[in-house]
């Protein structure tokens, strides 16, 4: 009878030891994932925005808005409540000649007897990053100016040549 028991003992307590190494090997591949797919963004040319990867910016009128490049825009009323989603980082959307001065954001909460929220924020050279203006100029698409160092022009790099 003892040695039924401890068995059962040890049965449960290997089982366990099974669970708990399924549930490390399982956050690992996670972790794995979440960083190959922020190894594949694209943080501009020279990835002057990396430094805003798992940042939100705030700008507050009527609403509270967050602005979190690469990931989500949220809107929040000043009196509290839920967060209502604006969109979700799609990809960049500048001309083509400065295709990182424009960001764009798909897919939002849907508006009432409308399309999809959408947001697309302007990047402006600055001092510091922050918001710096928020507007509706359509139906539920909305649009942001966030100014940035990152947005500032820099210089092409010094060519070397050699002496000869």
């Amino acid at each position: 009878m003892l040695f039924c028991t401890l068995t059962v003992l040890a049965a449960e307590e290997t089982r366990d030891d099974y669970r708990l190494t399924e549930k490390h090997l399982y956050q690992i591949k996670e972790d794995i994932r979440k960083l190959e797919e922020e190894l594949s963004m694209d943080f501009g040319p020279h990835h002057e925005f990396v430094f805003m990867h798992r940042e939100c910016y705030e700008i507050t009128n009527e609403y509270v808005y967050k602005i979190c490049p690469f990931h989500k825009v949220t809107q929040k009323s000043k009196q509290g409540g839920m967060e209502t989603l604006l969109g979700v980082w799609g990809s960049w959307a500048g001309s083509e000649e400065n295709k990182y001065s424009m960001m764009k954001f798909e897919d939002g909460a849907p508006c009432w007897q409308g399309p999809y929220r959408s947001v697309q924020v302007k990047l402006l050279c600055g001092e510091q990053t922050a918001v710096m203006s928020s507007a509706e100029p359509s139906h539920c698409e909305y649009l942001f100016e966030l100014q940035t160092p990152a947005a500032c022009n820099q210089p092409a790099p010094a060519l070397k040549h050699e002496e000869l």
